[in-house]
């Protein structure tokens, strides 16, 4: 009878099983397939290339264009509103149950985002007073000021142009592993754990040692580079076990 019981929990369904600290095989699985399924050499090497690309330009805005921290910020949300604008796209050419919420779901965001837009534009012109397109104008050119003039617009557009280029194996992924197109992944998750990690910063950053600007490039390009070397080694030590995702 013991026997029995050390045997069946012996051979324990697979899921189960303990892959790495805390984290089974199956919660693995799962990770790599949201993160649009096993990495190739070719995957490696574009993400590698556009992280590199992305941070060198913002390194060189911050050298050159004195860019500040609430500026580093903005590739990552050019990342988002491409993900939001290409899902209403892709949409109306892949005919998807699952897809077609998802694009209602970035259709909403759209619409409060420019709602927010709107309603700020809205109380500038009636403090300034003046009409509602005269100073939709004026904020524009005051967003794009404060964008070109710090030389932000070529990591905006690097990292515009990675999330486009890598948007069909996204399509593909979502084919092969199904739903959900986009979720809360590693790349998310480690831009809330390395920041924590960098806490340890804070008296070099008070004393003014450590710049706040190229502290947070710093959490930030760790954050990517993490973010991949743990889709790497999931794949890696699951592979170790003879499954391929």
């Amino acid at each position: 009878m013991g026997r029995r019981r050390q045997r069946r929990s012996a051979t324990s369904s697979t899921g189960e099983a303990i892959l790495v600290n805390q984290l089974s095989v199956r919660d693995a699985v799962h990770l790599v397939k949201t993160e649009g399924g096993s990495l190739s050499t070719g995957r490696i090497v574009f993400r590698l290339a556009t992280v590199a690309l992305v941070a060198a330009f913002t390194a060189r805005a911050i050298v050159l264009g004195y860019a500040t921290a609430w500026h580093l910020f903005l590739p990552m949300v050019a990342e988002y509103l491409v993900l939001l604008l290409s899902l209403p796209i892709l949409n109306l050419f892949l005919r998807d149950d699952e897809l077609k919420r998802e694009s209602r779901k970035s259709l909403a965001w759209l619409f409060a985002m420019a709602m927010v837009a709107s309603l700020w534009i809205a109380s500038r012109s009636f403090d300034e007073g003046s009409a509602w397109p005269t100073q939709a104008k004026a904020e524009a050119a005051r967003l794009l000021h404060w964008i070109t003039g710090h030389q932000m617009h070529w990591p905006i557009l690097g990292a515009a142009a990675a999330m486009a280029l890598g948007m069909p194996g996204r399509v593909a992924a979502y084919h092969r592993h199904g739903p959900p197109f986009m979720a809360v992944g590693l790349g998310c998750a480690m831009r809330v754990v390395i920041p924590l990690f960098g806490c340890f910063l804070i008296p070099y950053l008070a004393s003014g040692k450590i710049p706040l600007v190229w502290a947070i490039w710093s959490i930030l390009l760790l954050a990517e580079l993490g973010a991949l070397w743990m889709h790497w080694d999931l794949q890696r030590r699951l592979a170790r076990r003879g499954i391929a995702v």
